[in-house]
C-alpha cells in the first residue's frame, strides 16, 4: 500500500491566499461596475450611469443610435434615458454620446484597477478600500 501525503508549502499556501484574494477583487469590481459612477454632461449636469453588463449593452445600443442621429443632422433632446437612480433624462444625440463614453471610460477604469490589484502578485488584504479604486 502506497501512501501519499499532500503537503502543502508556504509558497502554495501564498498562492491559495492570492488567488482567493483574486476571486475577491473580481466580486468587488463587479459590485463597483453595478454601482456605477456619476457623470457630468455638458449643458446638462450630472446623470448616475450604472455599468453592469446589460446597462453597457444598453448605453451602446442607444448611443449608436445618437450617432444616426447625428449623422441625420438631429440635435435637438429628443432621447430619452432612465439613470441608475430611476430619474428620466431627454438628452441630444451628442449629449447622450457624451454620457456614453464618460460611463465607458469610468467602467475602463475601474476594469483597470482590478486588473492591477490582481497583476501586482500582492494584493493588499484592504484591496476594497476606496483609496485602491478610480473615484
Amino acid at each position: 500500500m502506497t501512501f501519499s501525503l499532500n503537503i502543502k508549502t508556504a509558497e502554495d499556501l501564498a498562492a491559495e491566499a492570492q488567488a482567493l484574494l483574486a476571486a475577491q477583487v473580481t466580486a468587488e469590481c463587479d459590485r463597483r461596475l453595478a454601482a456605477g459612477t456619476v457623470v457630468t454632461v455638458t449643458g446638462y449636469g450630472d446623470i448616475p450611469v450604472q455599468g453592469r453588463q446589460k446597462d453597457q449593452i444598453n448605453l451602446m445600443a442607444l448611443e449608436a443610435t445618437a450617432k444616426d442621429l447625428i449623422a441625420a443632422g438631429i440635435t435637438g433632446p429628443i432621447l430619452d434615458f432612465r439613470d441608475g437612480e430611476n430619474v428620466h433624462h431627454k438628452l441630444t444625440p451628442a449629449q447622450f454620446v457624451e454620457m456614453s463614453r464618460k460611463g465607458k471610460e469610468a467602467a475602463s477604469a475601474v476594469y483597470a484597477t482590478s486588473w492591477a490589484l490582481k497583476d501586482s502578485g500582492d494584493i493588499p488584504a484592504d484591496f476594497a478600500d476606496d483609496a485602491h479604486w478610480p473615484s
